[in-house]
């Protein structure tokens, strides 16, 4: 059974949403433990996360809440059928340029789309999956470690480049600091989610990957930014990082910082701080850039 902070997180709708939902289409109908808290099925989290990625895409709840899973499945594989057919083309010339160690070809699709897409529909249609099928490839030893190092090093070089070209450090802006806790090597989220930030026009303090939490203490005391976003992807996380989390959530709520946590590894971490209000668990690069969008409205009709 999930509670709903652990709902939250896996479907990237707020808790606020899941209740309205509950009560005006009765989407689902989550049980009672015994605090009386719901407690959510397998079942539930399957439809819920149908529901929330078909919203996600321009439909509306109440048009599509009376339908069954099959029905709902059915309609995300719609949508997706004519997107797919597109990136699945780009991602095979991708690949055929990385085979022939290609890293400039590489480059220069990727830069090609780039001109062609939103930064927030580049990251999710180009960056993501063409990211998960390089990885895929690696592991089944299709790509070697070195063109998977070279592909990774050319998005790299091109995000950061992207991000620089469209932000402007200026005191009048909300700031939000990025990287990834000791042990955890993983950066594409945090790369993925600071570029979707400097194209919202938030102050972005880049750390990287693997830091210890002392440094990402210090660092926030002199940056004093107003978010600081985490990735922690393996699952689940080791205990090390689990204790550095407790202990940068305690500064952080000191200092009056909100810390948010996306990658595979936010539901464990979601059960561990789930009364702390002042941690965040993201789902994906859609909730973090849609919470990024909010937050900074609600900043800008202060």
């Amino acid at each position: 059974m999930y509670s709903i902070k652990a709902i939250a997180t896996l479907t990237g709708l707020s808790t606020e949403t899941l209740r309205a939902w509950e009560r005006r289409y009765q989407v689902v109908t989550p049980r009672r433990d015994a605090s009386g808290r719901r407690a959510y099925s397998e079942q539930d989290l399957e439809r819920l996360m149908l529901l929330a990625d078909l919203t996600r895409h321009g439909h509306s709840i109440g048009k599509i809440s009376r339908m069954d899973n099959r029905q709902l499945d059915s309609l995300i594989r719609q949508d997706k059928k004519g997107a797919n057919s597109g990136h699945e083309q780009f991602i095979a010339r991708v690949v055929e340029a990385l085979l022939q160690y290609r890293v400039d070809r590489c480059e220069e699709l990727l830069k090609r789309a780039l001109l062609a897409y939103e930064p927030v529909d580049y990251v999710r249609n180009i960056l993501q999956p063409t990211l998960q099928t390089v990885g895929q490839l690696w592991h089944e030893k299709k790509l070697s470690i070195a063109q998977e190092h070279m592909f990774s090093a050319c998005v790299k070089r091109i995000i950061l480049s992207m991000i620089n070209n469209i932000h402007q450090l200026t005191d009048d802006r909300p700031s939000m600091m990025f990287a990834t806790p000791q042990g955890e090597t993983h950066e594409f989220g945090i790369l993925m989610a600071c570029l979707l930030a400097a194209s919202q026009q938030y102050n972005c303090y880049y750390l990287g990957s693997d830091l210890p939490v002392e440094d990402i203490i210090e660092a926030s005391r002199h940056l004093k930014p107003n978010i600081i976003v985490l990735s922690v992807v393996n699952t689940p996380p080791e205990e090390s990082v689990c204790v550095e989390l407790d202990t940068l959530s305690h500064a952080a709520r000191k200092a009056k910082i909100d810390v948010w946590i996306g990658g595979n590894g936010v539901l464990y971490l979601a059960e561990r701080h789930q009364l702390a209000q002042h941690i965040q668990f993201l789902a994906d690069i859609d909730q973090f850039y849609h919470k990024a969008w909010k937050l900074k409205a609600f900043i800008n009709k202060a």
